[in-house]
């Protein structure tokens, strides 16, 4: 059915066919790092604001399809309380199994429309909508925004993500002709397969050359890569309308709402453009809305991920983002490499992860982010970092405050490409290694079992190995290393895998010790041990 169709038919009708959607092909229900939180929170601390405490917290998301980013929140946040909602009943159903599983207790999961959310629910610190807005018609998207802002608490702050123009004009043109050849699909898998043949049809035989091609094309490199449920919803689903970004903002202030920044700061290339660039942006631009605007332009930007607040609460923001980082906490994994001397005769290092690096000469950063890396997964205190770098300063130069300014501008460049991560709070939760129990969290030692993918305590997902597989599930905290190596070979025998199954299912006792020593400094660095 085309767009312009759906959208005449009555609302309810309109919801009836998105649960039958979401009952027909299953959303993938997951971790979002930067729909977290702490992820917010810190795009507040950056501005000046004074974020709610997330250790005690109300958290809602809307559209939390299984429960897949909430429920591991809500196992290592205790003293909060979360909320999630969705119109699709069997993802609830299943997700709130799963919390009777794990025995969450301060986790709730509702099959309810967003429409019939009720006006007593209470105040929320952070509110989730995830993959929704563009997916939704304009009456719908009008009611988030007024539940956001009559059910934000006074510090509350709200993620929203969205397709965005000007990037989006190109996928749209995908999805038209996706949502064309498939009109006639007799149920969703056949949907699927006819959205995924036509891209391919059109890559291997359009008849024009340069833009058109290129654009569908480099589509097609990555369509074999998603999930099917990403081209039932996202791309070939019932409503998918993109926004300019100062359209979203325009609305977000109707309500009440301001924009605060975005959770992904590596997509704020403003730092980054020559300073002749900016200065011409900043001329043909009335305000910052509209220089973020036609950044979208350059960028070519079809994604955005907000954060809001309400538009009183701006009246607090205080002081610039490199002396807001001297409050928070750090942490990074950061490679090194030697890349020669400055002009001044010094050695010049990169520090960075995978394409993104930064280079330094000064041996005062440089001691902090080796500091920084030392301590990985856990965050440092930028107090810490700072006597670090402090202690590297020669005895004429040990100013603390300047050394400390200095430190901050590198720390929030680091931030701005996504080098280091910012923490409100200590991240006294992960530990950086293996004590003599060790331990991993009920949602990922059930993960390792059942999904292909495990939630970290920082709130990502990584594929594991065949060995972290078989190990994880055993860390409940209750067995030494001679303990997990004796139960990983009665596991072994029970299932009656033999030995070529792989190196992870071996019955010998002293090859299982081997394994769990090579497994434990794996699941510490990959931030899956709870201290």
């Amino acid at each position: 059915m085309q767009r312009e169709k759906i959208l005449d038919l009555p609302m309810n009708d309109i919801v009836e066919k998105l649960k039958a959607d979401y009952d027909a092909v299953a959303y993938e229900s997951c971790e979002h790092f930067h729909a977290h939180p702490e992820r917010m929170a810190i795009v507040a601390a950056l501005r000046g604001l004074i974020p709610p405490q997330i250790i005690a917290c109300r958290v809602l998301e809307i559209a939390c399809a299984g429960g897949g980013n909430l429920l591991p929140m809500a196992e290592q946040m205790p003293t909060s309380e979360f909320v999630g909602i969705d119109l699709a009943p069997r993802q609830i159903e299943a997700g709130t199994a799963l919390i009777r599983e794990l025995g969450l207790t301060n986790v709730e999961l509702r099959c309810q429309d967003l429409m019939e959310f009720p006006e007593d629910a209470g105040t929320f610190d952070y509110i989730i909508a995830h993959g929704l807005y563009s997916w939704i018609p304009n009456t719908v998207r009008a009611q988030l925004m007024k539940l956001c802002r009559h059910h934000l608490s006074e510090k509350g702050l709200v993620f929203i993500s969205y397709n965005t123009f000007p990037g989006w004009r190109a996928k749209g043109t995908i999805r038209d002709m996706m949502l064309y050849h498939a009109r006639s699909a007799a149920d969703s898998v056949e949907r699927i397969k006819l959205g995924r043949e036509i891209v391919q049809l059109v890559t291997e035989h359009t008849l024009q050359k340069g833009f058109y091609p290129a654009m569908v094309g480099e589509f097609n490199k990555y369509i074999s890569d998603y999930e099917s449920s990403y081209i039932f919803h996202d791309l070939m689903g019932t409503v998918n309308d993109p926004i300019y970004f100062k359209d979203f903002v325009n609305e977000a202030q109707r309500f009440g709402l301001t924009h605060l920044g975005e959770c992904n700061a590596t997509e704020d290339h403003w730092g980054r453009i020559p300073i002749q660039l900016r200065e011409t942006i900043s001329k043909i631009s009335a305000d910052a809305v509209e220089r973020d605007q036609y950044m979208d332009f350059l960028m070519n930007r079809q994604f955005r991920r907000s954060v809001l607040c309400r538009s009183e609460a701006m009246t607090a923001a205080n002081g610039s983002s490199a002396s807001q980082i001297r409050k928070l906490y750090v942490a990074g994994n950061l490679t090194e490499t030697k890349v020669g001397t400055n002009a001044a005769g010094r050695l010049a290092i990169q520090f960075g992860v995978e394409n993104d690096q930064v280079q330094l000469s000064d041996p005062r950063p440089i001691a902090a982010l080796r500091h920084l890396r030392s301590a990985w997964p856990s965050a440092v205190a930028f107090s810490e970092l700072a006597a670090a770098a402090l202690a590297q300063a020669p005895m004429d130069q040990q100013d603390p405050e300047k050394n400390a300014l200095a430190l901050s501008h590198v720390i929030e460049t680091c931030h701005s490409m996504g080098i280091v991560e910012l923490w409100t709070h200590p991240t006294s939760h992960i530990s950086p290694v293996a004590g003599p129990l060790p331990r991993a969290t009920r949602w990922a030692r059930w993960q390792a079992v059942h999904l292909p993918r495990v939630t970290t305590l920082r709130h990502t997902g990584v594929n594991v190995e065949e060995i972290i597989r078989h190990v994880l599930p055993l860390l409940d905290g209750t067995r030494d290393r001679q303990a997990l190596a004796e139960e990983l070979v009665r596991r072994n025998i029970a299932a009656g895998e033999p030995e070529s199954a792989g190196i992870a299912s071996t019955r010998d006792p002293q090859k299982a010790m081997q394994l769990i020593e090579i497994a434990l400094p794996t699941l510490a660095s990959l931030a899956l041990l709870v201290s």
